[in-house]
């Protein structure tokens, strides 16, 4: 059969043949590598802004260094600043000699552990019951804010007591100390599960 075909059918066969290779080779190999390249196309547009992040990055990171050390500068200020833990009473029977000083009776006065910002300090809640005038319990307040230490006042409450002129004031407040703990390793408030005495009757009421 093949024998019988002239130079006109041949050629039509070899063009079939042609096109049929042609195609193959678009859609097996020119198809793929279209694909793959828009793929690569589009994952270089995406790590672009990357790029240029890290790029940024990478120019910010003297400044970021620097600001790093700043900080750990002013947290070791920080920490230098605090009193020890050893020395919590004193800072308690300061509080209470400022009482004292103001012409303010302390009624109550216990204190609890709490959270801490770093794990080398500790914090103590004093929650205290004050009695006295509004000057001297504003007087008071103002020298438990300006303490030689790290301190926070929250939870003020105040009312009235009588109907006088300058009629007593009760006041209830938390005071928060942070001192530096003595032992990193021990549990928080291990040292101070146990209540402060209350202070007694009456001291500073004297005005």
């Amino acid at each position: 059969m093949l024998a019988r075909l002239g130079q006109r059918e041949w050629a039509l066969i070899a063009i079939a043949l042609t096109l049929v290779v042609a195609l193959l080779w678009y859609f097996l190999l020119i198809v793929p590598m279209r694909q793959e390249t828009e793929t690569v196309r589009q994952e270089i547009e995406r790590l672009i802004p990357e790029r240029n992040r890290g790029r940024q990055a990478q120019r910010a990171l003297p400044e970021l260094r620097a600001a790093i050390a700043e900080l750990q500068a002013e947290r070791q200020a920080f920490l230098r600043a605090l009193p020890r833990e050893e020395r919590l009473a004193q800072v308690l029977n300061e509080i209470l000699t400022e009482a004292l000083r103001s012409g303010v009776t302390v009624r109550s006065f216990t204190r609890s552990p709490t959270s801490a910002p770093v794990p080398e300090v500790r914090a103590v809640n004093l929650a205290l019951s004050l009695e006295a005038p509004f000057p001297e319990t504003y007087a008071y307040l103002k020298r438990l804010e300006e303490l030689s230490r790290f301190s926070s006042l929250s939870g003020v409450n105040l009312s009235v007591q009588g109907q006088d002129v300058n009629p007593l004031l009760s006041t209830s407040l938390t005071l928060t100390l942070y001192v530096l703990a003595k032992d990193l390793g021990q549990p928080e408030g291990a040292t101070q599960t146990q209540g402060a005495p209350s202070p007694p009757g009456g001291q500073g009421g004297g005005r």
